[in-house]
């Protein structure tokens, strides 16, 4: 058995991290582990096993026929059994298949948008559906769609999980005063609601101006950061939220945070919420996607960033430093219980195995 990860570029995501992830757990299961980067490579590839067999394709646009048969020559003699794509990358696999059709294909469906998946566009991939032999979905709303939408009968709905990088790297060193952190993981983009975020810290601080807020995540250089950076000046927040682009000494960057909050408007299953619960954090989250299900009763969760967060920062902001612990500590404890790699494997191996049975 040969298993292939593929996604369209290693950058600092949840996809992306989810296929690294994978990659190396199957390969310390002694089977033979690929990754392929579609697009391009990122800061990921730096927490790939060096076990892990890597392909960066470097496909320019959806039609880039040299880089697909460079792909199927090197599928074919690597002899790989399963390509298991992640979201958007599934096309280049049913190719692959069409061209091998011994290949067999696993579906991850990472979709962020699965609080409104009735304006989802599904056109192309009901057409590449009919290829499809097994979907994996990230939370229960996906899975349902999968097999109603698409008519894939084979579809599981699998917990993420989260690897925090074991090695000690420590570039990143936060701003503002240790113990009063709120930290947001969460690349620059709408669905992330940062700027309700921004707003509702900002009516933190009359009384809290120790408090600092760190966001972590890629910035697109696009409108959206401009609307952010914007409401930070509006608010005169300049000294007190801080931007840091992708990072990739995560596990550090969550040694010196207090707080970890998501205020997401849609999500699938957020990996950076499981890295909050890794790293033991207190957190508060909106209730979309799986957050919900993940947090139970050792967090808080919310359905209004605007009428709720802050007084939900507030609260842990009067709580001292020992309740916060045991907030983030039993929050620690059902992540390891219940979204760890382990847990993962045991689900995911037999669905592997039932493929090439």
């Amino acid at each position: 058995m040969k298993i292939l990860q593929l996604i369209d570029t290693l950058d600092a995501g949840g996809a992306e991290r989810m296929a690294v992830n994978i990659a190396n757990a199957i390969n310390e299961e002694g089977i033979t582990s690929y990754v392929c980067a579609t697009r391009r490579g990122g800061s990921l590839e730096n927490e790939l096993s060096s076990q892990v067999n890597f392909l960066m394709l470097g496909k320019k646009g959806k039609l880039d026929i040299v880089a697909f048969r460079r792909f199927f020559k090197w599928v074919k003699k690597e002899q790989i059994t399963i390509i298991h794509a992640h979201s958007t990358s599934l096309m280049l696999a049913v190719l692959a298949k069409i061209n091998k059709r011994s290949i067999k294909i696993v579906w991850h469906d990472h979709y962020g948008m699965s609080d409104a998946l009735e304006k989802r566009d599904s056109k192309l991939l009901k057409i590449l559906a009919r290829y499809i032999d097994v979907t994996i979905a990230v939370n229960e709303k996906l899975k349902t769609w999968s097999r109603e939408v698409l008519g894939v009968k084979q579809t599981y709905f699998l917990e993420n999980f989260a690897a925090l990088s074991s090695d000690k790297l420590k570039v990143t060193s936060l701003k503002g005063k240790e113990g009063k952190r709120v930290i947001c993981l969460a690349n620059l983009r709408p669905q992330k609601n940062h700027i309700e975020l921004i707003e509702a810290f900002s009516k933190t601080q009359n009384s809290f101006q120790e408090w600092t807020l760190h966001l972590v995540g890629k910035s697109f250089e696009d409108d959206y950061y401009s609307e952010l950076t914007t409401a930070i000046e509006i608010h005169n927040l300049s000294d007190k939220v801080f931007l840091y682009g992708s990072c990739n000494d995560i596990a550090h960057i969550l040694e010196q945070s207090t707080i970890g909050v998501l205020s997401s408007i849609s999500e699938g299953l957020p990996v950076s919420l499981l890295e909050y619960g890794n790293s033991s954090l207190p957190v508060i989250v909106t209730n979309v996607g799986q957050c919900a299900a993940v947090v139970g009763n050792n967090g808080i969760v919310i359905n209004n960033v605007r009428e709720e967060l802050s007084k939900e920062l507030v609260k842990l902001f009067h709580c001292d430093q020992k309740e916060r612990d045991q907030m983030g500590l039993r929050f620690r404890e059902s992540v390891l219980k219940n979204y760890s790699k382990k847990a993962f494997m045991d689900k995911v191996l037999p669905i592997y195995k039932g493929l090439i049975s």
